[in-house]
């Protein structure tokens, strides 16, 4: 059980750094992609330089799920609090599957997101 949930969180990193830097290089994958968690048009250099950031904290959280799991003593608590970080994306996406209407994509990013906040919350007490 241990060494798949440490499998899970060292995947759940890679994920999370991989979708980051993706953002960070090509923004555009954020945002008129068909996986596109924004759909939204990037007018300015203020708007790329807002959805290069979101990428760079998705990187940043990639990383420290990485770290984490890398050098586990004493970091149990970096694992629970990735864990609400996920839990929140979820929720926020759950509402908004309620109040705006339901897509394929978002029901998909929310199980995703439902998924890492289970895998890190279980790393956090295993």
């Amino acid at each position: 059980m241990t060494l798949i949930i440490n499998l899970l969180t060292y995947l759940v990193g890679i994920i999370w750094l991989a979708a980051g830097l993706s953002g960070v290089i090509n923004p555009a994958i954020f945002t008129e992609s068909d996986w596109a968690s924004l759909h939204v048009q990037i007018t300015g250099t203020l708007g790329m330089s807002d959805i290069r950031s979101l990428g760079g904290l998705f990187a940043a959280i990639g990383l420290g799920v990485l770290y984490a799991s890398h050098n586990p003593s004493g970091k149990k608590g970096w694992f629970s609090a990735f864990a609400l970080l996920m839990l929140g994306l979820a929720i926020g996406r759950t509402v908004s599957l309620y109040l705006d209407g339901a897509e394929q994509t978002q029901i998909i990013f929310a199980a995703f997101e439902y998924g890492f906040a289970l895998i890190l919350f279980l790393k956090s007490r295993y």
